[in-house]
């Protein structure tokens, strides 16, 4: 069996792709899970805070800096670590993308293959809970318990969540509006959307933390451990549509993002908890509104 899928040719396997794509519209959708109930995405649950004790705190305290900002990175280096981090039971996206396509004729197990059981059970879990009504939602779902529970973090907000969910379980921050969730948008996708005033299309983008370290905000990619400061004078209550705020990132050099949301404190998770959402989000700056509230950003290149 382990070498089922080498005996599989491609026109067979898009053959099945096709008939699980079909398959669709007659298959009915059984016990959908997701957004029945809504969680923050970003709390301090027992999962946190036995990874924060079990992982982090040892790590830190035989760290040499104690100021804060060289905590918070060091904080964000253990978190993607391949072996402390959370993503050591990561998978590729597509794999999920291609699980769900097989799973709607009980063909799933064919993408199962060389992942450990760990990697299985949360991709078995994780498409129950969050694909069945949009695949898409697996990238944006997932709480912080979940993805420290699973090790499973493959994607930006994965590393957000996660990172604001043990700064507050480790106490770093003296005030909760210190430490903030922030969504942004790639400004190119942007422009193109509001050009077609096109509600449809997808817009990428980029989910990261600011923090307040001696009266001044901190950008921190949490994707990359890297951080850069802000502007004097900047404030994150300040962000709204329509003026757009641009930043850019030293990993990703030729892009620039546009803020889109801000949480208010360590608390607000945005509600960017789906794919709808967010892209919501992009548009007006609202998880509820699909309308373009921001204006075309010039100067993108």
């Amino acid at each position: 069996m382990k070498h089922i899928l080498k005996s599989i040719n491609i026109t067979v396997l898009l053959t099945i792709l096709f008939v699980a794509i079909l398959s669709c519209s007659a298959t009915s959708i059984q016990s959908l899970k997701h957004n029945d109930k809504k969680e923050n995405l970003i709390e301090v649950t027992p999962v946190v805070n036995d990874y924060v004790s079990n992982v982090l705190k040892p790590v830190l305290d035989s760290y040499p800096e104690k100021d804060k900002l060289s905590v918070l990175i060091k904080v964000s280096k253990i978190l993607i670590d391949e072996n402390t981090g959370v993503n050591k039971n990561s998978i590729k996206p597509s794999r999920y993308i291609y699980y769900d396509l097989l799973e709607k004729v009980k063909l799933g197990f064919l993408v199962s293959f060389k992942i450990s059981d760990e990697q299985k059970r949360n991709l078995k879990d994780w498409h129950e809970k969050y694909m069945k009504k949009t695949p898409a939602d697996v990238f944006f779902a997932p709480s912080a318990d979940e993805i420290i529970k699973y090790k499973a973090a493959f994607g930006c907000s994965h590393y957000a969540r996660s990172f604001i969910a043990v700064v507050k379980a480790i106490g770093l921050m003296d005030k909760p509006e210190d430490l903030r969730y922030v969504i942004s948008s790639k400004a190119d996708d942007y422009n193109k959307a509001l050009e077609k005033n096109d509600s449809e299309m997808t817009i990428n983008g980029h989910q990261f933390v600011i923090a307040k370290i001696d009266a001044k905000w901190i950008l921190i990619n949490t994707s990359k451990s890297e951080w850069s400061a802000m502007p004097e004078g900047f404030s994150p209550n300040s962000i709204g549509p329509p003026k757009n705020f641009p930043i850019r990132f030293p990993s990703y050099p030729d892009v620039t993002f546009l803020f889109r949301k801000i949480g208010k404190d360590c608390d607000d998770d945005c509600n960017d908890n789906s794919l709808a959402a967010l892209m919501n989000i992009y548009r007006s700056g609202d998880s509820q509104g699909s309308n373009f509230k921001w204006e075309r950003f010039e100067g993108v290149n």
